[in-house]
């Protein structure tokens, strides 16, 4: 297997972490970014959508994070059980939870402050609040994960956006204590630590 994309990526970050939890063997090819080769033929075959990750596996590319996800589990038989609440939770995330977490992730680390906006960033991290009330009604019944008690993909697809959320925000789950318990039991996984908890310097806007 070939992995493209910057581990700089939050979307390329869900692919490592879990490559690393399934213990699987890959080439890693750093594209995209400041990095540059979205346009280069070798990359530019695999997906219309010139944008990482992208993972290649024997003849097939599979690109769009969720996806990739979904081919490990379906590929190990691992991660990706109950399916339908998987696959809720993930398309939760990416509905629900990513669109205002990059909102917010762009406003305070990708702009320059002159072309900032607070009333982007107000409405985006009002969306964040409704987003994070629904994950704490779903972790209310006691359950360890978000699809059960077992760990799955769909920590993966919604966990990697905590570690820059509660950077910027630190008080962000003061009101969702479920959510708050849940995130100190994936953040404490060896794989999110050494993929996930990582700088992200050199995303940030100079100027």
């Amino acid at each position: 297997m070939i992995l493209w994309g910057r581990a700089s990526s939050v979307n390329v970050q869900k692919v490592l972490w879990a490559l690393a939890e399934l213990d699987l063997t890959y080439a890693h090819r750093t594209v995209g970014g400041k990095y540059g080769g979205l346009d280069d033929p070798a990359f530019a075959a695999l997906t219309p959508v010139r944008k990482v990750p992208v993972l290649q596996d024997g003849d097939v590319a599979i690109w769009e994070s969720h996806a990739i996800l979904r081919h490990l589990a379906r590929r190990t038989g691992r991660l990706g059980d109950p399916p339908g609440a998987v696959d809720s939770w993930m398309e939760f995330g990416s509905t629900a939870l990513q669109p205002p977490f990059i909102a917010v992730f762009w406003q305070r680390v990708r702009l320059l402050p002159q072309d900032r906006s607070a009333g982007v960033e107000a409405d985006s991290l009002a969306a964040i609040a409704s987003a994070l009330a629904m994950l704490d009604t779903g972790l209310s019944d006691g359950r360890a994960h978000l699809a059960g008690d077992a760990f799955t993909i769909a920590d993966i697809a919604v966990g990697c956006l905590f570690h820059r959320l509660l950077d910027l925000y630190p008080d962000s789950l003061a009101d969702t204590p479920h959510v708050a318990a849940w995130h100190a039991r994936i953040a404490g996984r060896p794989h999110y630590r050494a993929w996930v908890a990582v700088s992200y310097d050199e995303l940030r806007v100079q100027g």
